[in-house]
């Protein structure tokens, strides 16, 4: 896990469907702390996926594959989660304004 390009993917695997349901979903927030909102999420979603992929620097005995993929799996389902609600708040929006 010391490869760079490795590592590169890794991240962006993550942090691109992240930012993508971060900005669907501050999109349908309508107040003026929306960005705040944005930023904590961002976060606290990739946080724990972070803190994986430097631990091992430190300690390279514990077996951190496994807890690598299931910080990734996290931050992957936080993203359709976000997704999920935005797309449900878009929808109930343009429902209403129809009405």
């Amino acid at each position: 896990m010391t490869d760079p390009i490795n590592t590169m993917i890794q991240i962006l695997a993550a942090i691109i469907p992240l930012i993508i349901g971060i900005i669907l979903f501050s999109s349908t927030i309508l107040s003026k702390w929306r960005w705040l909102v944005a930023i904590l999420l961002l976060i606290g979603i990739s946080g724990p996926f972070f803190y994986t992929l430097i631990f091992p620097k430190f300690h390279p005995a514990i077996g951190v594959n496994i807890n690598l993929v299931l910080s990734l799996f996290f931050v992957w389902t936080c993203s359709v989660t976000l997704v999920l609600i935005a797309g449900i708040r878009i929808y109930l929006a343009i429902k209403s304004k129809k009405r």
